[in-house]
């Protein structure tokens, strides 16, 4: 197989990888579908041909996995990266250099224009369509690319129908092909009308919006030549080429993966990954089949079949105020009666409601809203950590596999644009120390309250109690420390934290502010005692120099 490979163009290992792909997704598309049809409606067509415009949703008959999902992606968002906080800041990963001059304005800068860098962009509308996909399918991905005509980023959550994913040896996804498709009109906008087959340049100037497909590649550059600056000599290859087409329309490459591909959950000898959807599937499709028999028998309640004699065939009136005309009183139009039990029925269907609630983490997200009763301020943090916890494995997946990489990313781009401060020169002596994200949103942060603070909280209110009877116990806690823990842990803005030097040296003025005040009040009361000794005061002595000292305060 390899000396085969070997002897083909690349356009057509290309295809041949593309279709090895393909067999390696196709036992997952019959649940991806499932759940499309079911749970997510807009992404339905993952297994058969897609169709713009056709009609969504006509096998759902409940709407709970779809709301359940909803609010799973709103609270990802709102409670991970909403648009109206700061949901991350930059550290470098040698924390001690940080405080080196200079260092953590630089940091907060650019975590400034990183934020403006977002919010040009359409990074949060996308991200929601992300989550969805991340909930639902399992596998979701977003792609990130430069408009170099606008001087902005553009971000592309991709329908799970065009991926098609490999990872490396660590699981990590380092492979990606999108299988699309482009009107000729779009094809020549984005690849030039030079760069085409014969087929698609005729289109384009007869029927510029018939849909053509294409190929996109990007995997790693095994051929890499380090210090060789190209577009084609970068760590992964971006090649483009035609469905149906032997040639590269387009090969360029990126320095890191513009792919960010998230799955919810994986199983170790997996590449594709499984939702709160997968998890619930039995249940969603049960209370799917519930909720369209609770429909056809609320038909046949309103609406029951009925016994008609044959002569009435074409007369009967089952109307408001019909009028039916017997001949014999016996002969009369009866309604079946099917002994349905509705409170049965509608007991399972709340049983699997709650089901599905759990599997998409509900009662996290709507906690403050479905409180039971009224509740302390500590015990809502309390109650959030704890909920917080429970999704540290999706949360820590999330970050390393979709928030990381999209971060590195665009602060590539806005460092090679020029739209970043320049690095302090003192970093300059620390060459290959890398940035770290610290995300500090309100789930990082319930998060960090649970695992870096609660122990401390919880120690001090213990020794509060032992403290009043015995204070030196006091001396083994570095209250500094203490201190600097919870106000990094909830996120209190860091140019509001003094630097360690200059809280040093305003205790040092404010002791010795005390301690000259205090000379003085001790001045004041020896110099209002000399006055009473008997005798003579001796020129230039202490006690005339204490008496002066009191004679000028006074």
């Amino acid at each position: 197989m390899a000396e085969y490979v070997d002897e083909i163009t690349l356009p057509q290992k290309i295809k041949l990888f593309h279709r090895q792909l393909e067999d390696i997704r196709k036992p997952w598309e019959e649940d991806w579908e499932i759940i499309s049809e079911y749970v997510q409606p807009r992404r339905e067509g993952i297994k058969n041909t897609y169709k713009r415009g056709k009609r969504k949703g006509t096998k759902m008959y409940d709407g709970t996995p779809s709301s359940a999902l909803l609010l799973l992606a709103d609270g990802f968002l709102g409670y991970l990266i909403s648009p109206s906080m700061q949901w991350f800041r930059l550290m470098l990963e040698r924390e001690k250099l940080t405080e080196l001059p200079g260092v953590k304005l630089w940091l907060q800068e650019c975590a400034e224009e990183m934020y403006s860098a977002f919010h040009r962009t359409n990074f949060y509308e996308q991200m929601h369509e992300y989550f969805l996909d991340g909930g639902s399918i399992g596998t979701a991905t977003i792609y990130t690319e430069e408009d170099l005509d606008q001087g902005k980023i553009v971000f592309k959550t991709i329908h799970p129908r065009e991926i098609y994913i490999a990872e490396n040896i660590y699981g990590e996804v380092d492979t990606v092909y999108r299988a699309f498709q482009l009107s000729a009109r779009n094809a020549v906008e984005k690849f030039g009308y030079e760069n085409l087959s014969l087929q698609i340049q005729k289109a384009a100037k007869d029927r510029p919006y018939e849909m053509f497909d294409f190929i996109h590649a990007v995997f790693p550059n095994d051929k890499r030549v380090y210090g060789k600056l190209n577009n084609q000599n970068k760590k992964f290859v971006s090649i483009y080429i035609e469905k149906d087409g032997n040639e590269i329309i387009k090969q360029s490459g990126y320095d890191s993966m513009p792919f960010a591909v998230w799955r919810y959950r994986k199983n170790s000898n997996e590449w594709y990954g499984r939702s709160p959807a997968h998890d619930a599937l039995v249940d969603i499709m049960g209370l799917n089949q519930m909720g369209k028999d609770m429909l056809d028998a609320s038909h046949l309640s309103v609406k029951p079949p009925y016994n008609v004699p044959a002569e009435m065939r074409g007369r009967v009136r089952i109307t408001p105020g019909g009028m039916n005309y017997y001949e014999e009183l016996n002969r009369i139009v009866t309604p079946v009666h099917t002994g349905i039990n509705y409170p049965i029925g509608i007991d399972r269907e709340e049983k699997k409601e709650e089901l599905i609630r759990k599997h998409f983490r509900v009662d996290f997200f709507l906690m403050l809203a479905q409180a039971e009763r009224q509740m302390t301020a500590t015990e809502i943090i309390e109650r959030q950590s704890e909920k917080a916890a429970v999704l540290g494995a999706r949360i820590g997946r999330l970050q390393s596999e979709c928030l990381n990489p999209i971060i590195d990313r665009v602060f590539e781009i806005e460092y090679r644009a020029g739209r970043l401060p320049r690095v302090p020169s003192v970093l300059q002596d620390y060459a290959g120390t890398g940035i770290r994200v610290d995300y500090v949103g309100p789930l990082a942060q319930a998060q960090r309250r649970l695992f870096r603070t609660q122990g401390v909280t919880r120690t001090i209110e213990i020794l509060s109690g032992l403290l009043e009877f015995k204070p030196e116990l006091a001396d083994n806690i570095d209250w500094d420390v203490v201190a600097r823990e919870i106000m990094d842990s909830n996120n209190f803005p860091q140019q509001a934290i003094r630097d360690p030097e200059l809280v040093a040296r305003i205790r040092e003025a404010r002791a010795k502010a005390v301690e000259a005040q205090q000379r003085m009040e001790q001045m004041k009361q020896m110099a209002e005692v000399v006055p009473k000794v008997s005798k003579k005061v001796e020129e230039g002595s202490v006690l005339d120099q204490l008496q002066n000292a009191g004679a000028g305060a006074a």
